[in-house]
C-alpha cells in the first residue's frame, strides 16, 4: 500500500471496488458503461492468468478517483521467457486529472511490478507520457495495403472460409506458434488462454479460418469485434491460397472501403505470400515515445532470464566475454566462459537501452551512441551476434 498526502493506492479488495474501477474504465474509453464494465470485468477475472490483486486503484477515504491493470504473462526473447507486467486501463475521474492522480499510479505500477519479481512492464501508450517513467519504445508497426480491385482481378481462391467455433482453440493456438512464437515480444500461450480469449471474440466478430480442400485450417484472419471494415486485427496464412481466399473474404464485408489493411511483420511467411503474388504498399509507423513501449522492473530476474540466451548465442557466435552492468543498479551478468576474470571488459547499459537491445529495436552500433552507454568497440560485434535487430512483433491477440 502507498500514499501521496490523502490519496491511498491499493489493489481491488471487493466486488465494489471492482465494479468502481470497470465502470470508470468503461466510461474512460467511451464503452457501453454498464453492459462492456461487467463484461470487461468478467473477462479479466476469469482468464486462466488472471491473479488476485492486479487490479490497483486509487482511493480518497473509499471514493475511488483512479486505476490501472497489471497483467502477467510470459514473454518471449529468443528461447527464453520473461515475467512481464502488461499494463493496461490507466484511468482517472474527470474531477482529479492534473492532481497527480496518474503520476502516483505509475510509480505505484513500477513497485507492484517489483514486488512480483517481473523482470518487464510493457503497454501500448499514448505519445509524450510513459517516457518520464522509464519506458522507452520497443516496437514499431508495419500494415500492409492491398487494393481491393486488384483483388478483385484475380481468380478465386481454391480454398473456403469459415467463421470459427469454440472447437477451434487448438487450430489457432497451433497457428499463432507458428506465425508468431518466434518474434520477441510473443506471449506463451496455453489451450485455456486461447479458449478464453476466443469466447470472447466469438461474441463479436468470430475469427475467419481458411481451410484446404480436405478441410484443414491453413490460416485465419480476426477482425475488430465491433467494426470490422478494412483494417484486421491480426492474420495468419501457412501459403498463398489461404492469404488470398482470407484477402477476398475480408474484402466482400469491407463495407465501402477501397483498401484492405493487414497488420504483419515484414519478414514473416504471410507477408512473403502476399509480396510474391499482389501488388502492396507497405507502410511503418515510427512514433516515438508512443506506442508499444517496455522499461525493466525487477532487474535480478530480467538478468537471470537472459543470462542462458546471451551465454549460448555468445558460445555460438565465439564472442568475446564480457561483463554487463545495468547503470545505476545491481547485479550485473558475466557473458562468456571468462566474464569473471579481474581484467575482463565491462559494458554498461541504461536500463531503456538494454530493452530496445532485448527486443532488436535497435542495433548495437545504434545503441552505443546513447548517453550512459559505454560499449568497447571490441565488445560491439559481440553485442551484434547477442542482440539480433529486427525480430520483434506483437501480434494484435496478444493486445491488452
Amino acid at each position: 500500500m502507498s500514499t501521496n498526502d490523502d490519496i491511498t493506492i491499493r489493489s481491488a479488495e471487493t466486488s465494489t471496488d471492482l465494479d468502481a474501477f470497470f465502470r470508470l474504465a468503461a466510461e474512460t474509453f467511451a464503452l457501453d458503461t454498464i453492459r462492456s464494465a461487467a463484461r470487461w470485468r468478467q473477462h479479466v477475472e476469469h482468464a486462466p492468468d488472471y491473479v488476485s490483486g492486479q487490479v490497483r486503484c486509487a482511493f480518497v477515504a473509499t471514493a475511488l478517483i483512479g486505476g490501472y491493470m497489471l497483467y502477467e504473462r510470459m514473454l518471449r526473447v529468443g528461447f527464453v521467457t520473461l515475467p512481464t507486467g502488461c499494463f493496461a486501463g490507466l484511468v482517472t475521474r474527470p474531477e482529479w486529472r492534473g492532481r497527480g492522480v496518474g503520476t502516483t499510479l505509475m510509480h505505484d505500477a513500477i513497485a507492484r511490478a517489483v514486488e512480483r519479481r517481473l523482470g518487464l512492464i510493457l503497454l501500448d501508450g499514448i505519445a509524450g507520457f510513459y517516457g518520464r517513467f522509464g519506458y522507452i519504445d520497443v516496437l514499431d508497426t508495419t500494415r500492409h495495403i492491398v487494393s481491393r480491385a486488384h483483388l478483385a482481378a484475380i481468380p478465386r481462391s481454391p480454398y473456403t472460409v469459415r467463421l470459427a467455433t469454440a472447437d477451434d482453440a487448438s487450430v489457432l493456438l497451433d497457428l499463432y506458434e507458428r506465425h508468431y512464437a518466434g518474434y520477441n515480444g510473443s506471449f506463451m500461450r496455453s489451450i485455456a488462454w486461447q479458449r478464453h480469449d476466443l469466447a470472447l471474440r466469438l461474441e463479436g466478430n468470430p475469427p475467419r479460418l481458411a481451410c484446404d480442400g480436405d478441410g484443414e485450417v491453413r490460416g485465419y484472419l480476426i477482425l475488430p469485434s465491433q467494426a470490422p471494415g478494412n483494417h484486421a486485427v491480426e492474420a495468419a496464412a501457412d501459403d498463398w491460397c489461404a492469404a488470398l481466399a482470407l484477402l477476398q473474404h475480408h474484402a466482400g464485408i469491407a463495407g465501402d472501403a477501397t483498401e484492405i489493411d493487414w497488420p504483419l511483420p515484414p519478414d514473416s511467411p504471410t507477408f512473403y505470400a502476399l509480396a510474391d503474388h499482389l501488388n502492396l504498399t507497405s507502410r511503418s509507423y515510427h512514433h516515438p515515445n508512443e506506442g508499444w513501449m517496455a522499461r525493466p522492473a525487477h532487474l535480478p530476474t530480467l538478468l537471470d532470464r537472459i543470462g542462458p540466451l546471451l551465454n549460448e548465442r555468445c558460445r555460438a557466435s565465439g564472442g568475446e566475454t564480457f561483463r554487463l552492468c545495468v547503470a545505476g543498479a545491481e547485479p550485473s551478468l558475466a557473458v562468456g566462459a571468462e566474464a569473471n576474470a579481474p581484467d575482463a571488459p565491462e559494458v554498461v547499459l541504461t536500463p531503456q537501452a538494454l530493452v530496445q537491445l532485448l527486443f532488436g529495436f535497435r542495433p548495437a552500433r545504434w545503441v552505443a551512441g546513447y548517453p550512459g552507454v559505454h560499449i568497447p568497440a571490441a565488445i560491439l560485434p559481440t553485442l551484434d551476434a547477442l542482440f539480433p535487430p529486427g525480430r520483434a512483433w506483437i501480434a494484435g491477440s496478444d493486445a491488452f
